[in-house]
């Protein structure tokens, strides 16, 4: 299947899921309730009962927005360089970026649910997805891109064919 379609659908998920959020009631307590002991000072209040009138509107608006990311990116790569070994390497960074945020909001969401949550590294697993997992879900595109950059997204080929073609326009300005 051609990635444009997919782009538009993927578009048109977030469009809904975006209308659907806007539609909805707000939360009580959406913009924070006043801190017991410090004026001036909101602090959050229940996060589960914050997003229960939205569900889980946002897991899916952010696997939207991956998939997006990632079909942009895949559109990036020339359709005659996207060989098996191209699409098993951007089908594994896609997923470890799908892997990434369904830890996240898996863990987020078992806190909300338990009250409790584990400490790694100082911080609350959560936390932790967030901080460590959210920019090495999309690194491993970058890495695909710099390992990868010759052979996928400017091939030899492709720079010479462009060489040519500037110095026959030059040539045809009389620009030598």
């Amino acid at each position: 299947m051609k990635p444009i379609p997919i782009v538009f659908s993927l578009l048109l998920v977030i469009a809904g899921i975006t209308l659907y959020i806007l539609m909805s009631e707000p939360p009580m307590n959406a913009a924070g309730m006043a801190h017991e002991s410090l004026a001036g000072i909101k602090i959050g209040g229940d996060g589960a009962a914050r997003l229960a009138t939205i569900g889980k509107a946002p897991f899916y608006f952010q696997i939207a927005v991956i998939l997006l990311a990632a079909s942009l990116l895949y559109m990036g790569v020339p359709e005659r360089r996207r060989d098996r070994l191209f699409r098993i390497l951007f089908a594994g960074a896609t997923g470890y970026a799908l892997f990434v945020w369904v830890s996240l909001f898996s863990s987020y969401q078992a806190y909300h649910e338990t009250g409790v949550t584990d400490i790694v590294f100082g911080f609350p697993v959560p936390t932790n997805w967030f901080l460590w997992g959210v920019w090495s879900g999309f690194v491993v595109f970058d890495l695909l891109y710099v390992f990868a950059f010759r052979r996928y997204f400017l091939h030899p080929d492709d720079e010479q064919a462009f060489h040519d073609l500037v110095a026959e326009m030059k040539a045809e300005r009389g620009d030598v």
